[in-house]
């Protein structure tokens, strides 16, 4: 069961493009080309910054070595997912701008059998397919985007909590400086004569 969550969102872009595959002409997309276009371009332009974002995350404050490598590990997996997502949302619109080129239409002439062959419903099914997952997958982003959230909170308060430590050694240190030794002859009168 929990493979099957896991891949979710590729038996969902699967079964979708099945089905425009089989019942939807190929054409259905003529119409909406510079939307969808449009919104797999802004779905792009919202996973850069995030790729910003986790690129300069870590910072040395306050985390161990091994911390560091662990985090390292993590924010690694979750870049190469905002990359597959950005790939989707640039395939799924090249995919848009090809169809649009070939006019909605696929053939493939094979000259030794005299025979065509009419491949439209790729164009469908490659379309439903890279769309649906893309638009899927916006779900682990937004969860992907709270964990950042998250880690950063963890960094900053790992970074807070080491500086109050280095502060309270260095008062501690001040405070147990020796007491004050009174030079010879302090605090007497010196007599006038």
């Amino acid at each position: 069961m929990t493979r099957l969550l896991k891949v979710w969102d590729l038996l969902l872009a699967g079964a979708i493009a099945v089905c425009f595959a089989a019942w939807v002409q190929t054409d259905v997309w003529k119409d909406i080309t510079t939307e969808l276009i449009a919104f797999f371009s802004i779905q792009a332009a919202a996973i850069l910054p995030a790729m910003i974002f986790t690129a300069g995350l870590l910072r040395p404050e306050g985390v161990s070595v091994p911390e560091v490598r662990q985090y390292h590990k993590a924010l690694r997996s979750q870049m190469l997912f905002w990359i597959a997502l950005l790939a989707l949302d640039f395939l799924t619109a090249g995919s848009l701008i090809f169809a649009k080129a070939v006019s909605w239409t696929l053939t493939v002439t094979i000259a030794v059998l005299e025979r065509t062959y009419d491949l439209s419903w790729l164009i469908n099914a490659a379309i439903a397919f890279l769309g649906s997952l893309a638009i899927c997958r916006i779900v682990p982003f937004v969860r992907g985007i709270l964990s950042l959230l998250r880690l950063n909170s963890e960094l900053t308060e790992k970074a807070i909590l080491k500086r109050n430590v280095e502060e309270a050694e260095e008062k501690g240190e001040a405070a147990s400086l020796r007491p004050f030794k009174k030079p010879e002859g302090y605090g007497r009168l010196a007599s006038r004569e």
